[in-house]
């Protein structure tokens, strides 16, 4: 999948059900080329081409249950120790 395919899907939290952004942007390990995290902007609809970085989240990879056509489910996962 490319990320220009993921951008702009709105984000969820499925645990609330409740919309936390849109893709913005990711952070991606130089070394593997894989992407570590994705950038949501903050939760304003109207205004998500304007965001301002101070308004992106990150959310880890490994906490994204799905990716689907328009949206994108975000459960996160509890970390072992």
């Amino acid at each position: 999948m490319r990320f220009s395919e993921i951008q702009r899907k709105e984000v969820i939290d499925a645990s609330k059900g409740s919309f936390l952004g849109y893709v913005q942007d990711a952070t991606i390990d130089i070394d593997s080329g894989k992407v570590e995290s994705l950038h949501i902007s903050g939760g304003d609809r109207a205004l998500f081409f304007d965001s301002k970085k101070s308004d992106l989240k990150k959310v880890r990879l490994a906490d994204i249950s799905i990716i689907g056509k328009d949206i994108v489910l975000v459960r996160k996962k509890e970390r072992e120790e």
